[in-house]
């Protein structure tokens, strides 16, 4: 087994790379429409060699991408690609450089990427290759995230067998140093007006359209940016989280069929289920690779997964279950078993969690995941709770950062078990593979999300918490009403769960025969209670006939479910070829008849791609020339479709849609330069924490003039503070909160929230008897204070210190909003001195 050894770069791949290498550029133009994209790739070769060349070069693609376009420039032709069987494909690739011809083959490697075959280049010569694909961007932090991958993690070979699926994939080369580069532009249209267009991971420059706020276009603020990690634009619009249907009819493509998709966020009531025993356990890898801080110099994984864990300890509810495990070429416990959650078993976990690092070498995750799984809830909760017939479920969260080569069997063995454990899975770090992240979420129907370099991981991970630990709308069925669907992904028979506030997207694919207007209702149970959604289908018409979004999606959905589903290798390929879309069934071929063929000795050349490492090519200041704006497939500059401006809009008939999450303070937008257009640059929307107004008596009476605070009182306060002071403040009282939800008032508390003890304690207001309800009202008033741009990291820690308050004598819940912004008003004053 090749070792795979994280960190010495210079030892594993090449410091230079070979001077033959024929790839000189890589350019990724974009069509973003809402939450549909439609990249265009453009790839330059030149053979620098003395004889003909076959360049083969392997490169990463989104796992739900529909790739549907391949064009070769070969010399001063062009050769349109047709879809192929993989093996008819080939062999039509191989006899074509037999015979001298030139060639060009696009198939699948694997998950998550693709593989080019050049072949024939003659010496001296040069060709432009061209693959278009489609893709659906998720909906993140409230903003649209369009991904652009440059490069693909090499995957660690575990040391058990590999399925054959597995086994398939084909593994690219790397140098630690690659001569070429990618420029990228973006041509934006959104259904409302867009309000940012920003980046975590690059400089960018964005023009506004003057005439239209729901058009812009982006390009990267320099010529040439390394591929050694992925590229992220972020869109907010006013309309994001409007219920859509995206209907395209295409006389063109399948005799005029059409494809849909339906994409909504449902809202509905929080709700538990109380006759339920929550277990949670997070599966935490701690291999060599998350110790890697990344090009951003910040944090590392593992340092990220180990603050991230503290807010999730002190976010779990009273009375459930709970484990870590930490895995590596090994795997360990914090327990043999889950434990209770109470003040020992947290404060056991709250010091193993500091003491995490990345020092288990290997992505060896499928023992760990067969070890957990295989656990009985029944039996565990007969031994904790010393009765039998109790309801379970076992909430599993996986963090890790890593690529593994068998995929399909995690998949396989998370399936297996979908019954009694829901799996939730974040891809930290970059170059996470999307095809492990994704696909084991979806086997356990599930939720998953990306956190890069750069990017805050604690927000995501409370959120999934808060997810899991609310019921799901189950048993999903959807009336299509008078569309006549040929196809539909999720499959019929296993819709996807749908959680609260969260896009949910439904592809499907419409008989040529079929109205293209109606209603679609959207159905399911919430703990046993009927729900229903509604929503109008409105066509979406656009003169670009090349524009094949909606079918290449909906065909591509169709497959993954198929395959999914496991077997139909008939139906895939059918599909494939009826909609031309590439998939492990069909493979695109393109050959140039040549009157001249090539003799030579053909020298095949494999490109290598940048590791996951450090940048070879360091970005500049926002500004210079990027590529030439023509493009050759699919990929000229764009005019905006005729209902551009209203493109996807729509209404529910009867249930109005979740219009945002808790605000959240934007982080700033990356500096704009504002050409082409003569725009001015967007601006961020801040948003201060939401406050409960005060209404009863009590909290008046609280806050008469004789104890309000005052300047005078907050000089004193501050003044009695011990030197020194935490870092992190959430982190600090994530620390010092108790198991039941409150903080106890400490020397540590009052250091925390940058008061003495006695202040805190002379402070209180008369009616509040019991001291940890107003040392908890202090500390909620405080993370909202300082904290407010992460309210959704410690919303459920505040969530639960709320519920602790309102059960303790004399209180109830609108006397705790109202004590709660007494004390906000006392760190306010305290804070700003």
């Amino acid at each position: 087994m090749r070792p795979n050894v994280w960190g010495l770069l210079n030892g594993l791949y090449p410091n230079k790379p070979p001077d033959d290498i024929p790839l000189i550029g890589v350019k990724a133009s974009c069509l973003l429409l809402n939450t549909l994209a439609e990249v265009t790739i453009t790839q330059r070769y030149k053979n620098n060699s003395s004889n003909p060349i076959e360049a083969i070069y392997v490169f990463p693609v989104d796992d739900e991408a529909a790739v549907n376009g391949f064009t070769a420039h070969l010399g001063q032709r062009t050769v349109r690609g047709v879809i192929r069987e993989k093996e008819k494909a080939k062999q039509e690739y191989k006899a074509a450089l037999d015979e001298g011809h030139g060639a060009a083959l696009l198939e699948t490697a694997g998950p998550g990427s693709l593989s080019v075959r050049l072949g024939n280049l003659a010496a001296g010569c040069e060709a432009e290759i061209c693959i278009v694909y489609s893709t659906l961007c998720p909906v993140e932090d409230n903003a649209i995230v369009l991904k652009v991958p440059t490069t693909i993690k090499e995957r660690y070979m575990p040391s058990a067998p590999l399925q054959a699926s597995d086994a398939a994939s084909e593994q690219p080369a790397y140098s630690s140093s690659v001569a070429y580069g990618l420029s990228l532009d973006v041509d934006i249209y959104m259904s409302g007006k867009i309000s940012n267009v920003s980046s975590s991971t690059h400089p960018l420059s964005v023009s506004n359209d003057p005439d239209d706020g729901s058009h812009c276009q982006a390009k990267l603020g320099v010529e040439k940016v390394a591929m050694d990690g992925d590229v992220i634009i972020r869109v907010k619009h006013s309309d994001l989280h409007k219920p859509v249907v995206f209907l395209s009819s295409q006389a063109d493509v399948d005799n005029g069929s059409a494809g849909l998709m339906l994409s909504f966020v449902p809202e509905f009531e929080e709700a538990s289920d109380s006759s339920e025993q929550l277990e949670f356990v997070f599966l935490i890898d701690r291999s060599g690779s998350m110790g890697w801080s990344g090009n951003s110099g910040k944090s590392r994984p593992i340092d990220q997964c180990r603050d991230a864990l503290q807010l999730f300890l002190r976010s779990l509810p009273e009375g459930c279950l709970f484990n870590i495990v930490g895995f590596g070429s090994r795997f360990e416990k914090l327990f043999s078993s889950s434990r209770l959650y109470d003040s020992t078993s947290l404060e056991e976990a709250t010091r193993h969690v500091a003491s995490l690092d990345s020092n288990m070498g290997g992505t060896e995750i499928l023992a760990p995941l067969k070890s957990i799984l295989s656990e009985s809830s029944t039996s565990l909760l007969e031994k904790v709770f010393g009765k039998s017939g109790m309801k379970s479920s076992r909430k599993l969260f996986l963090l890790t950062d890593g690529a593994v080569g068998n995929t399909q069997q995690v998949i396989q063995t998370v399936k297996e078990h979908a019954g009694n454990t829901q799996v939730f899975t974040f891809g930290v770090g970059d170059g996470a593979a999307s095809d492990l992240v994704n696909g084991v979420a979806r086997a356990g129907r599930g939720e998953s999300c990306f956190i890069r370099h750069g990017e805050a991981i604690d927000e995501k991970v409370i959120t999934q918490l808060g997810k899991a630990m609310q019921p799901v709308l189950e048993d999903v069925a959807i009336d299509w009403g008078v569309l006549e669907v040929d196809e539909q992904s999720p499959l019929k028979i296993n819709l996807a769960p749908v959680f609260n506030n969260t896009p949910y997207t439904v592809f499907a694919l419409l008989s040529k025969a079929s109205q293209h207007q109606g209603q679609v209702v959207l159905s399911g149970k919430l703990l046993g209670k009927e729900q229903r959604f509604t929503v109008d289908v409105t066509p979406w018409t656009t003169t670009r006939t090349d524009c094949r979004i909606l079918h290449s999606l909906a065909a591509k959905q169709v497959i993954r479910g198929l395959q999914e589903a496991g077997g139909a290798s008939k139906k895939v390929l059918d599909l494939s070829l009826r909609f031309e879309v590439a998939s492990s069934e069909a493979s695109f071929v393109a050959v140039e008849e040549r009157e001249e063929r090539e003799d030579g000795v053909l020298k095949t050349i494999k490109v290598p791609l940048s590791p996951i490492g450090p940048s070879v090519v360091t970005p500049g200041p926002m500004l210079g020339p990027i590529f030439s704006s023509s493009c050759c497939c699919r990929c000229t500059r764009r005019a905006a479709p005729p209902c551009a401006s209203r493109v996807l809009r729509l209404r529910s008939c009867s249930q109005s849609s979740s219009k945002g999450s808790s605000s959240r303070r934007s982080a700033p937008v990356d500096s704009v330069s504002t050409k082409s257009f003569g725009m001015v640059p967007m601006s961020m929307a801040e948003s201060a924490p939401m406050l409960p107004m005060a209404k009863s008596r009590s909290a008046k009476k609280a806050m008469r003039q004789d104890e309000a605070p005052t300047m005078a009182f907050a000089e004193r306060a501050t003044a009695e503070l011990p030197a020194g002071g935490p870092t992190d403040p959430l982190q600090a009282l994530a620390s010092l909160q108790d198991v039941s939800g409150y903080w106890q008032l400490n020397e540590r508390l009052a250091q925390a929230v940058q008061m003495s003890k006695d202040a805190i304690m002379t402070s209180r207001p008369s009616d509040v008897t019991i001291e940890s309800v107003w040392s908890t009202a202090i500390a909620i008033a405080f993370l909202q204070r300082k904290c407010g741009e992460k309210r959704v990291a410690f919303s459920l820690m505040e969530k639960k210190a709320k519920m602790w308050m309102a059960k303790q004598d004399g209180m109830s819940s609108e006397k705790v909003d109202d004590l709660i912004i007494c004390a906000w008003k006392l760190v306010k004053i305290i804070t700003d001195v």
